[in-house]
């Protein structure tokens, strides 16, 4: 029994040695492991760094901004990366972008045209979009002004400067993550943000963050998973740019008869990497691309091209555009604005994923732009330049079936309605056609269905009345008038003449 027991001790001591030789070969592996598993030669085309923050959901300070500043450079120094937000400013806040009250209170849409008028609205829109998209997160900041006859103004927030306060005064301050203070028992409920180390209320600054959940609270940007296969595209093409250079070298060599001696004294005396003689005389240079060997009979040079077999790499590329295509959930031909690899059928297929794309972030960015419509018209409200109250009138059915109008008074609405830029070809004829069809049946207003067809509902009013003031059957008496007079002129210059 105790030799039973010696032999399992001494089994446990080999197994224990055997783990500690497999941990030290662990250890060994993990530096190589645990580091970046690509790296770009050359940091101009490093635009894609791996993150290190342990979070799932969301970025610490340092790697959040390292994110913003990759994406801010692939903006400006990426062709498809540009292309990519830009199709998003486009199809969101683009050419047909409208936002209109939904209250019949004329001061209600002076108001807001003022304040669209004074703040520039109709690029600052486009830019919420491109810097929500480009950034992960806009932060927008509300200025009142001192008096009530200053129109609210809005200016942009930069996302790099929200951030913790460098001094920690008291619990409170200790409570704010990522320059933004919230509820300790509701991290939605934001009370405050810090900027510049700055404390702003939150009732100053509208956030729009995206592609993070709600409970996180940063946005984080769309060019994201992009960035490393934009970096490789990019680099790609550099290759491909110095494989042709390679293909295009020439060498030039130099027979010299002669010892060595004297082959080595025509290359100094012809030698073409100069400009110019000793003697200050210009000298004869070699073609761009051309390489220049001196040689001797008794030396040979045998030059050899490199076999790079590249016909294939094309393929490669098309992969990395086919994985960004993917990772914007826009078709290949958007994001390379070529669309010669596809037939027009295969164009519109593939059309239809973009375009409930397009559509979903229009309803995103549509509740941004709805807040701030609320908030301009609540301070119109505030200051006075706003009824508090409005009334119209509706007409209601009465039981023995007569109209009967009704004058409702209620709080001044603050809700409106935006037109999107279309998405898709659109067809006159038939969308005018269902629109009349809708308006016959009681579901479409006129006003709206002249804002679908981009047609200011009071303007065409007004033309419509001006025509209507011109009365034709007026025309038509004028006419006869004129004819009479005409007649009666002829018939006295006949009685004259006789």
């Amino acid at each position: 029994m105790f030799e039973r027991a010696k032999t399992r001790i001494i089994e446990g001591k080999i197994r224990l040695q055997k783990a500690q030789i497999d941990l030290e070969n662990i250890n060994d592996i993990r530096p190589i492991t645990e580091s970046n598993n690509y790296v770009l030669p050359e940091s101009d085309e490093a635009d894609w760094k791996l993150m290190g923050s342990n979070s799932e959901k969301g970025l610490d300070s340092s790697d959040q901004e390292s994110l913003r500043e990759q994406a801010i450079k692939t903006y400006y120094k990426n062709s498809h990366g540009r292309n990519i937000i830009r199709l998003f400013e486009k199809y969101v806040a683009g050419h047909g972008f409208k936002i209109a009250p939904m209250s019949t209170t004329p001061s209600v849409k002076e108001y807001w045209n003022e304040f669209w008028k004074v703040n520039k609205m109709s690029l600052r829109a486009k830019e919420i979009v491109r810097r929500s998209m480009r950034d992960g997160e806009t932060f927008l900041r509300y200025f009142e002004g001192d008096t009530d006859d200053t129109m609210l103004k809005v200016r942009f927030m930069n996302p790099a400067l929200v951030a913790d306060p460098e001094k920690r005064l008291n619990e409170i301050v200790a409570k704010v993550s990522d320059g933004i203070l919230t509820d300790p028992d509701d991290i939605e409920e934001v009370i405050g943000y810090y900027y510049k180390n700055n404390y702003i209320e939150a009732e100053e600054v509208q956030h729009i963050k995206i592609l993070v959940d709600s409970d996180v609270l940063r946005g984080r940007s769309y060019y994201e998973p992009l960035l490393q296969s934009l970096a490789m595209y990019k680099k790609w093409l550099t290759d491909r740019m110095k494989l042709n250079e390679t293909r295009g070298t020439v060498a030039l060599v130099k027979n010299v008869k002669g010892s060595p001696t004297n082959t080595a004294n025509v290359a100094t005396k012809y030698d073409t990497s100069r400009k110019t003689n000793v003697d200050g005389t210009p000298m004869a240079r070699a073609p761009k691309n051309v390489s220049v060997f001196t040689t001797n009979g008794n030396i040979s040079y045998e030059m050899l091209s490199p076999n790079l077999q590249a016909s294939d790499v094309q393929h490669d590329g098309r992969a990395l555009l086919l994985n960004i295509a993917a990772g914007s959930s826009l078709p290949e031909y958007m994001v390379t604005s070529d669309a010669s690899n596809g037939s027009y059928a295969s164009t519109m297929v593939a059309e239809g994923p973009a375009v409930m794309e397009f559509e979903d972030w229009q309803d995103f960015f549509g509740e941004a732009y709805k807040v701030m419509f609320e908030r301009v018209i609540e301070d119109g409200i505030s200051k006075g330049k706003i009824p508090k109250m409005e009334s119209y009138t509706e007409r209601e059915v009465q039981p023995d079936k007569s109209i009967k109008e009704v004058k409702i008074t209620e709080p001044t609405s603050t809700e409106c309605s935006i037109t999107f830029p279309d998405l898709v070809a659109r067809d006159i004829k038939a969308e005018t056609e269902s629109y009349i069809l809708q308006n016959n049946a009681g579901w479409m207003s006129n006003t709206t269905a002249q804002g679908r067809l981009d047609l200011d509902h009071e303007q065409e009013m007004d033309l419509m009345a001006k025509e209507s003031e011109e009365d034709p059957e007026d025309e038509f008496k004028k006419d006869e008038e004129d004819l009479e007079i005409e007649k009666q002129k002829k018939a006295m210059d006949d009685e004259e003449e006789e």
